[in-house]
């Protein structure tokens, strides 16, 4: 049976706030299956599938699939632009993006059949006006009140100071709303310092932001998770791959199972997660409760081709299998 981890100090209200998602370089994903990917060689691709994404678009798609409202803000320009905000209509997704002058980046992603592999390439975005950025700056502002819930993910435009989501978690920490980060490089080395409410991200980008170098023991992770608490953080979530992750929360660590599956395209398996943790946590859910449909959004994406939930989805079987268990004491586990 799996231990009860306890919940934070702080956590959300179902009754008060909403869900917002801010996303400053959102795209539209190309994705592209070819047998398998040999350099230097030509491909023909036995399917290709063309729709919004980005990570803060799938994180709201999914969202948006669990019965949650959620409202988008970043930029969105060019034809790329009007696919985007086209979907967000489709959704039901509260469209509050700033227009601007140059297009909304592409985002093609190759999987190979024959492996499951996914390789993406990542454009680094449009160009932001001084002026665009002021108007989105403004929007924000005005935007995030008492109880929300404000979702800080993906890569910023290159123009865009990198201390943006740090700016923004301390803005929703006087206002009394919760903020999640999730992010890499700069921008998430930036937010750490200002302990956003929640922060999520994988191995390799925690420890990146940490200073830990390439291949850091987990208890050297748990380790820092608990120093990130102490920083002020409430929950920190480090994903590992596909067989567990670790959550640190109350001065503690608890390692989270993840039920097996074929993985079909890995690409958003985190999104996804995201998406799914921010939904149960706005329907009054607990930590656990959104750790655990959290997690079973992410396997669900793994198995299949196209990023994000999809309609009709059905979590509780999967959720049901998710394992909570309390990690040792990083001390503990150095001593040993």
């Amino acid at each position: 049976m799996s231990a009860r981890i306890p919940e934070p100090q702080q956590w959300p209200s179902a009754a008060t706030g909403r869900v917002v998602v801010v996303g400053p370089n959102p795209a539209m994903d190309r994705l592209e299956v070819v047998d398998e990917l040999v350099p230097g060689q030509v491909h023909r691709a036995s399917s290709v599938t063309v729709r919004a994404g980005g990570k803060s678009f799938i994180v709201s798609r999914t969202i948006r699939r669990r019965g949650v409202g959620v409202s988008m803000y970043g930029f969105l320009g060019g034809p790329v632009g009007t696919l985007v905000a086209d979907a967000c209509v489709e959704l039901g997704i509260d469209d509050r993006h700033t227009p601007i002058a140059d297009s909304t980046r592409i985002t093609p992603v190759i999987v190979e059949r024959a492996t499951g592999r996914s390789t993406v390439i990542n454009e680094a975005g449009p160009q932001i006006t001084p002026g665009e950025e002021s108007a989105f700056r403004a929007a924000m502002l005005e935007a995030v009140a008492p109880g929300d819930l404000l979702v800080c993910t993906g890569s910023l435009p290159p123009s865009l100071a990198p201390a943006l989501y740090a700016e923004l978690a301390a803005h929703a920490a006087s206002t009394g709303a919760y903020c999640v980060v999730d992010a890499s490089g700069e921008p998430l080395r930036a937010a750490l310092e200002v302990a956003p409410w929640a922060v999520k991200c994988n191995r390799s980008e925690f420890a990146a932001a940490n200073g830990l170098g390439t291949a850091p023991a987990d208890d050297v992770i748990a380790e820092r998770m608990l120093t990130q608490l102490d920083r002020g953080s409430s929950v920190v979530i480090v994903t590992m791959g596909g067989a567990a992750f670790l959550v640190a929360v109350a001065g503690a660590c608890w390692r989270v199972t993840v039920p097996p599956t074929d993985v079909v395209n890995a690409t958003g398996s985190g999104d996804t997660f995201l998406g799914c943790f921010a939904a149960a946590i706005a329907d009054g859910e607990g930590l656990e409760t959104a750790l655990r449909y959290g997690t079973a959004g992410g396997v669900l994406n793994a198995a299949q081709l196209e990023p994000g939930l999809q309609p009709g989805a059905d979590l509780d079987g999967i959720a049901a299998q998710v394992r909570v268990l309390p990690e040792p004491a990083p001390s503990a586990v150095v001593a040993g």
